[in-house]
This record gives C-alpha cells, sequence and structure tokens, in this order.
C-alpha cells in the first residue's frame, strides 16, 4: 500500500512513515479543507513528491498560524503544523458585487441629477409666474371669504345697505348740518329677475327724501314720494320703440327737435333686444376676460419674450423669508432691449388685428353714425363719417399713437441685468437689476444717460408678497431720485396686520404715502388708515374703523362704521362721518311699488306738466323745512 502524499510504501501503517501523513482516509477530510484553506505546503510542492524528496519543514508556517488552528498531532506524538488559511472566495464575491453595485447606482444617480436638473431659465420664469397666483391663500380669504362673496354678488338673491352720515366739520357753516347724509339699499332677486333701489337723503337723523326703484316683469318704476304721488312707469316688453313712436308727447317733442321718431323707434326696439340676449348670455360689450384668452393662445409675444431671456447661474445669497434666513440660488438674466422692443409690437399687432375686437368697435361705431343720424332727423350730412370710415380712423390713431410709443422706448431703453435669488422651494426671494435710460427727445447734446437701478426682496409670510421691500433709484450727472417701498404684514390666524409705506426722495424733496391696516378677529375691530405728506406738510389724511360685529364668511357680513375721517392741510379742515355697511342673503320679496302708476309713454303733455308742478311746490316745502335760504 502506497502513502497517497509521497508515494512511499505504508504496509497497512496509520500513518505514511516517510511523510508521517494519516492513511486511513483522514486525508479526505484534510484535502477538504485544504479545498477551502490551501495549505503553504500544497502551493509551494506538487501533489507527489518522488521517494528520495525530503520532508518539508512548515515549522516557520505553523507557527505563524498556530492561534488560528490547533496543530495535528501523529501517533508518535509528532506534530503536524494546520493549514494555513486562504482569502473567502465567497466574499470576495460578495464585495466584488457590492462594489459593482455601488458603482452602477452613483453613475445612475449622476445620470439622473444631469436629466432632472432644472434648465435655469425655466427656474427663473417659474418663480416670477408663481409671485401671485389665484391658487395660494391669502388671509382676507381665510377671514372673510371674499371669493365667494364676489360670487354672491354675481349670482345669489341678495341685499345691500350703505348709510354715511356727518357727525362733524371744522367748517362752521356746514357743521350746522350735522346729523345729515345719504342712505342705500338696493335688493336683487336673481331668481325671478327682479331688483330694487332706495336711495336716500337724511336731514338731522330723519329721512328728507326718498329715490325708489324696480324694476321686474320687464317693466321699470320710479317714484319720489316726498316730491310726487305718482308710480313712474315704462314697459320695457317688445314694442317699446313702436310704443315711444306713438307717444302723444314723446312724438311731438321729438318731431319738434328734428329727431327722426320711425328711426328712433326702430333703433330703440334692436337696442333693448340685443341687451336682453346678452344679459341671457352674460356676455358683455367688450369682453376683457375672452379678449385676454384670446391674447394669451393666439399671441406668441410672451413665449418669444421668454425665448430670448439668457439665463445662467451665479452665486447663491442669503435672503430673509417666512422669518428666517435662507440660501438661495442667484441667477444671471439678461432681457435684450430687443426682446422688449418685439413684445411690444407684437402684442399691439395683436390687439390692432383682433377681428374680435375690430367686430365689437365696428359694432359701436355703428351705433354712434345711427344714433347722429337719427337725432338729425334721418340725414347723416355731407361731413359724417360712416362707421367703417370712424373705426379705419381710430385704428389708424391708435396704431400711429402705439408706433411713436415703442419708436421712443426703443431709442431709448438699453439691455437689462438682473441677478435672481430662488429659493429651494423656486420662490423668488429677491431681484437686482440695472439699465440705463436715454431720453430719445433731448437733443444729441443733451442725450445724457440715465442710470436706473432696481431691487426688491420678497419677504414672504403668509403669501409671499406679504412682506416686501423694493427700490428704484435714477442717476443723471450726480442728481439722484430714489423711490423706497416697504410693506410689512403679519396674521396669526385671529390678528391681521398691513402696512404700506412709499418714500420718495430727490434733491431737496421729500414725499411719502403711508397706509396701515388692522384686523382682530376675535373682537371684530379694525382700523384702516392713508395719508400723503411731505417733510413739511400733511396734504391730506382718511382713516376708518369700527367693529364687524356679524360675519359669515362668504355670505353676509354687517359693519359699524365708528368713524370716518377726512382731513386736509394738517388737519386745517377735516370732516368726522359714521354709518353701517351690511350684505346679507334676500329677505322677503323684491316688490313693485305702491302708487298711481303713470305711464310716461302714454302720459299726454297735460300730465308732464301736472307732474311738473306738483314737483316745484313739494320742492320749494322740503327747501323750507331745512331752513336753508333759496335765495
Amino acid at each position: 500500500m502506497k502513502c497517497t502524499k509521497c508515494g512511499a510504501e505504508t504496509e497497512g501503517d496509520a500513518f505514511c512513515p516517510k511523510c508521517k501523513e494519516p492513511t486511513d482516509g483522514r486525508e479526505s477530510q484534510a484535502s477538504d479543507k485544504e479545498a477551502f484553506e490551501p495549505s503553504v505546503q500544497a502551493e509551494a510542492e506538487p501533489e507527489a513528491l518522488p521517494q528520495e524528496a525530503e520532508p518539508v519543514n512548515r515549522s516557520d508556517e505553523a507557527g505563524l498560524q498556530q492561534q488560528e488552528e490547533p496543530a495535528q498531532k501523529t501517533a508518535d506524538g509528532a506534530s503536524v503544523p494546520a493549514a494555513a488559511p486562504a482569502p473567502n472566495k465567497k466574499f470576495t464575491r460578495i464585495l466584488t458585487a457590492v462594489i459593482a453595485v455601488l458603482a452602477v447606482v452613483s453613475i445612475g444617480a449622476l445620470a439622473c441629477v444631469k436629466l432632472t436638473a432644472r434648465d435655469p431659465k425655466q427656474v427663473v420664469i417659474d418663480a416670477f409666474e408663481h409671485v401671485w397666483t389665484e391658487e395660494q391663500s391669502i388671509p382676507s380669504e381665510e377671514l372673510f371669504g371674499r371669493k365667494a362673496f364676489a360670487e354672491s354678488v354675481l349670482t345669489a338673491n341678495s341685499e345691500t345697505g350703505f348709510t354715511l352720515k356727518m357727525d362733524s366739520c371744522s367748517d362752521p357753516e356746514i357743521n350746522q348740518y350735522a346729523g345729515s347724509g345719504l342712505r342705500f339699499q338696493v335688493k336683487s332677486d336673481k331668481t325671478n329677475n327682479k331688483s330694487s333701489l332706495n336711495a336716500g337723503v337724511i336731514y338731522n337723523g330723519m329721512d328728507l327724501l326718498n329715490l325708489n326703484g324696480y324694476y321686474g316683469d320687464e317693466t321699470l318704476m320710479v317714484s319720489v314720494p316726498e316730491l310726487f304721488e305718482s308710480v313712474l312707469t315704462i314697459d320695457l316688453s317688445d314694442g317699446l320703440g313702436e310704443r315711444i313712436a306713438n307717444s302723444p308727447y314723446f312724438r311731438s317733442l321729438m318731431e319738434e327737435n328734428g329727431v327722426d321718431v320711425e328711426g328712433f323707434a326702430a333703433y330703440l326696439s334692436e337696442a333693448v333686444a340685443e341687451a336682453k340676449q346678452e344679459q341671457k348670455e352674460g356676455k358683455a360689450p367688450f369682453d376683457v376676460e375672452a379678449l385676454i384668452s384670446r391674447y394669451k393662445e393666439g399671441c406668441k409675444a410672451q413665449e418669444n419674450f421668454k425665448a430670448a431671456l439668457t439665463v445662467e447661474k451665479a452665486e447663491k445669497g442669503s435672503y430673509t423669508m417666512n422669518g428666517r434666513e435662507v440660501s438661495c440660488q442667484g441667477y444671471q438674466v439678461n432681457i435684450s432691449k430687443e426682446s422688449m422692443i418685439d413684445f411690444l409690437r407684437t402684442s399691439s399687432d395683436f390687439f390692432l388685428q383682433d377681428e374680435t375686437l375690430k367686430q365689437e368697435f365696428l359694432r359701436q361705431m355703428e351705433s354712434t353714425v345711427r344714433m347722429t343720424e337719427i337725432m338729425s332727423g334721418g340725414s347723416s350730412g355731407a361731413n359724417v363719417l360712416s362707421a367703417q370710415e370712424m373705426q379705419k380712423q381710430s385704428y389708424d390713431e391708435l396704431e400711429k399713437a402705439l408706433n411713436d410709443m415703442i419708436d421712443y422706448l426703443d431709442g431709448s431703453l438699453t439691455d437689462i441685468q438682473m441677478t435672481v435669488y430662488v429659493d429651494k422651494k423656486g420662490n423668488l426671494a429677491a431681484v437686482e437689476g440695472f439699465t440705463q435710460l436715454q431720453p430719445e427727445d433731448a437733443g444729441e447734446e443733451d442725450r445724457k444717460k440715465v442710470d436706473l437701478s432696481f431691487g426688491c426682496q420678497l419677504q414672504g409670510g403668509s403669501y409671499l408678497l406679504q412682506n416686501f421691500k423694493g427700490n428704484i433709484t435714477l442717476r443723471q450727472d450726480g442728481e439722484e431720485v430714489q423711490i423706497d417701498i416697504v410693506r410689512q404684514g403679519s396674521y396669526d390666524g385671529k390678528k391681521l396686520t398691513d402696512d404700506i409705506s412709499v418714500d420718495l426722495n430727490a434733491a431737496a424733496e421729500a414725499y411719502s404715502f403711508v397706509y396701515g391696516s388692522s384686523y382682530n378677529s376675535e373682537t371684530g375691530s379694525y382700523h384702516t388708515s392713508a395719508e400723503l405728506s411731505d417733510q413739511e406738510t400733511q396734504f391730506v389724511k382718511a382713516s376708518i374703523s369700527g367693529v364687524i360685529d356679524q360675519l359669515e364668511k362668504g355670505k353676509s357680513i354687517h359693519m359699524d362704521i365708528d368713524a370716518l375721517e377726512i382731513s386736509a392741510l394738517d388737519n386745517s379742515v377735516n370732516v368726522v362721518l359714521s354709518g353701517e355697511y351690511y350684505y346679507q342673503p334676500l329677505e322677503g320679496e323684491v316688490t313693485a311699488l305702491e302708487g298711481e302708476p303713470m305711464d310716461i309713454v302714454a302720459a299726454t303733455e297735460s300730465d308732464w306738466n301736472d307732474l311738473g308742478t306738483e314737483i316745484v311746490l313739494n320742492a320749494f316745502s322740503l327747501i323750507s323745512q331745512t331752513g336753508i335760504s333759496q335765495y
């Protein structure tokens, strides 16, 4: 039997007499171990040695690893050193895989950042466009629901009242009428297309005169009970023109003044029918919102202007926003003069060429020309232009005025350089800019450039513009004009404040405008004031204070006006007023006026004379009650 290690004859011994290795099968265990942890001997020697080969001395290697692997013992007590540990191939494979994954993730993350990094130009454009949006919440909306109020006025059945009386005046002659004032009340029933009006004159705390109005069932009614007993009425239903043409009083009156009666009747009928149709469709003679929509959709002025901007990243800056310092990315922005002029020309061309606007304007011109012809007895005269000629003349004049203005700006403006700062949320934080103006209307020798620098900081709060600082500075030949604007506001969920100051300083002159307001939702108290002054004189000041004692957000409000004070020239002239205002859902019904109706179209000349006499006599009676001199 031969040793599997050295090939020597073992003669059945448990250990090889030559290499001292076990021969009873334990070599398989060793070989298994060596497969995982190859020994130094396996690396240094061939697997089978010739018989005359000397045993290898591995004491040095065994000594290095004796703390890791205990030495194996031979039968005669000789120790055999344990095999040296080799690198863990499984661990190596795992480590390699981890490194590969990290490399892939790093490269992917870098690529993702590059792909998702926003274009600096778009960042700046978005920041400006989001300075004010309809979606953002502001305190006045949260407290009062002003959007709901605005919608309610247009669509809901409601009533509004307003009273204002004079409490005192610095002028003694006017002060004798203290307690006098005006009162208005309007009721609107949108469901039944009815409305009513009461406008009253108050004298010494009492009603002196009332003007009442009513519209419903295509009938208009007016009365002034203190001046005449009748209720003046006019039927606005179909056939109004014909009824006026057949009126015993109005027909003769129009004929005496050379009016084309039949033409006027036809014109009036068409105008009333057109007004009813526009009311039914909810259209206005000039639909401004539709015009703006057409401009946004069909005009390339804004797109071209944005495309012409050049934007590059600049150094970061630190600014105060929402009460704390934030780091903001800077962007260098250049607005070329050519892009500004192109924007103005493209926009003006759009409005001048908009066919819908032209047709609306032409319709107004046609109405004007037609009325002129009617009032002149059906003849327009040789010098009267047609509607088309009037439209062309108006458009030509407007186009010339716009071109002159744009040409002036073209010769006066230069490029605008700005540094724009945007916070991490994409909000505009600050703008610093500079340009030069060169007045074109000055002579060549006097055309000295004006340096114009400007800046603003949007400091946020409940919304971006609640706190704001801005400035504009003009410099020429050592002279300087500076305008500073500061807005400070606060809102804690209960109390709202807003203060604005505008200061203009030019050489030895200085002017200031100051506005301030506050409202406390817990007490309902409010105060608002505004004043204009220079360094020496307060030109005018107005303030109002009181209490909002009833408030249902977006539906109803009642406010007492405790004092509305207006003063001028350092308070040398002042007047104090008081009153109330309310808006609420309609209570009750809107009813027709009571009294004997007088159809003003069917009335005769005698009826009108009697009415005039009644008005004059009652007017003198009212004047005598007030003590006002009639001479």
